[in-house]
């Protein structure tokens, strides 16, 4: 009877590691999740900044030459 206690103990401790591996599983995919969609939101962003600046130099490029007086 002791040897059956003990099979149900180590089988019910296997299943409980089991779970807990995948949960840690779990939370290291929402962790690295997480941090992608951070990166992803700095990176648009940046694009977003990026393209706003490019713009505003061409506008100021093109207003400033067009003032130049020639020769």
């Amino acid at each position: 009877m002791t040897r059956v206690a003990v099979a149900v103990i180590g089988v019910l401790l296997l299943a409980a590691l089991g779970l807990a591996a995948f949960w840690l599983l779990g939370q290291l995919i929402v962790g690295v999740g997480a941090f992608l969609v951070g990166t992803a939101s700095v990176l648009a962003g940046l694009l977003k900044f990026l393209l706003l600046a490019g713009v505003l130099c061409a506008l100021v490029y093109f207003v400033t030459s067009s003032w130049r007086r020639p020769g």
